[in-house]
């Protein structure tokens, strides 16, 4: 398997020397405009890099302004413009990265913006960061890499498998994106085969797209849909995409592997999750619990991160009824190995399988079936 992985260069290096202008101007702050989530991770990333004595949050909600956040004034646009304005601003706002720009650009300081490029190269720099030395996280795993590709049924497997671990060495979607899967997600083709008797498991419901796709693929005929999705934005879209479906329940919790009340970052999209930076607090249930016994066919989970935790809360439920599994392996570092080796450990006759749906690292899907 090691002689599959590529060798090209960590692209961490070029980045950070294209970046320079930010990390060697001493003299100027950074000010990440936008005190949410993004700007949270971005901080990271500086700090970890020893920045962030240089570093201010600007926030357009009046009720931040004046917070410390980690060591971190939150100032407002209007200290921004008369206190710090020679300084580097970096836009840190997903939903409202345009307004903030346009907002900038009226008050006189948009040339305080850091270029596009520059941008670019630090959100890669941080997109980048947890897959730093990747080469070298799978030679000091290895036994597990090698365990897990040899335990994948088929070869277009084995090759997803290998140009995802070559994609977060890279960070090159060239690896990935000639693999990109036709069947819809969760449901492919010639792994996936599904009854009139299906009781089907949606963790990380959204807005009920996958719930949709399931009814579509079984033509409406199926015993019922548990569908988990903890955010409360999310719930009347999905009510309102799934209202000609009876036997479809929307359970506003989260999947992990007890019932417990735990931090969520709720950002209203598909990233929002679980966090230890989380903006509320939701109610998370294990499948066993909800379950009790009862039983289910088919299980898929993409719920940012949580993958493994809410596997091991469904333990007794999958050893019972061995159902059909389709399991997100990207969000975390080893999820790759570390699922699929769970999986076969607590059901030895799963047969594993690998596909990719995503133009980049995200949306690889393990699946685990039974004959």
């Amino acid at each position: 398997m090691q002689e599959l992985l590529t060798r090209e260069q960590n692209p961490l290096e070029l980045l950070l020397k294209k970046s320079s202008i930010i990390l060697k101007d001493k003299d100027k702050k950074i000010v990440l405009f936008g005190a949410g989530n993004v700007g949270k991770f971005y901080l990271q990333w500086f700090r970890k890099y020893g920045l962030d004595d240089r570093l201010y949050f600007c926030d357009n909600n009046p009720q931040k302004w004046g917070e410390i956040y980690n060591n971190i004034p939150i100032i407002s646009p209007n200290e921004l413009k008369e206190g710090i304005s020679e300084s580097y601003i970096i836009i840190t706002s997903l939903d409202y990265g345009d307004d903030i720009f346009l907002q900038l650009t009226n008050n006189g300081l948009g040339g305080n913006l850091v270029d596009s490029l520059a941008h670019k190269l630090i959100k890669d720099l941080f997109s980048f960061s947890n897959y730093e030395d990747y080469y070298n996280v799978i030679k000091d795993n290895l036994s597990g890499f090698e365990e897990v590709f040899r335990s994948l049924s088929d070869s277009l497997s084995k090759e997803v498998f290998m140009e995802r671990l070559n994609y977060c060495i890279t960070m090159d979607p060239k690896y990935l994106i000639h693999l990109k899967s036709d069947s819809p997600q969760y449901f492919e083709s010639g792994i996936i085969s599904l009854s009139k008797n299906e009781v089907f498991i949606d963790g990380g419901a959204f807005i009920g797209d996958t719930a949709e796709e399931f009814i579509k693929q079984t033509k409406g005929e199926f015993i019922k849909i548990y569908s988990f999705e903890p955010e409360e934005t999310k719930h009347k879209e999905f009510l309102t995409r799934t209202s000609n479906s009876s036997n479809v329940e929307l359970v506003p919790y989260g999947l992990w592997s007890c019932k417990d009340e735990l931090q969520f970052e709720a950002k209203d999209s598909t990233d929002s999750g679980l966090s230890e930076f989380g903006n509320v607090k939701v109610p998370v249930i294990s499948i066993d619990e909800f379950l009790d016994g009862k039983p289910t066919t088919f299980i898929k989970m993409d719920i940012e991160g949580s993958e493994y935790e809410a596997l091991l809360g469904a333990e007794m439920t999958i050893k019972k009824f061995k159902p059909k599994l389709a399991i997100c392996v990207y969000h975390n570092l080893l999820d790759v190995i570390e699922i699929p080796k769970y999986l076969k450990k607590i059901v030895p006759e799963y047969k594993l399988y690998f596909r990719h749906y995503g133009n980049d690292g995200t949306e690889t899907i393990c699946y685990a079936v039974v004959d």
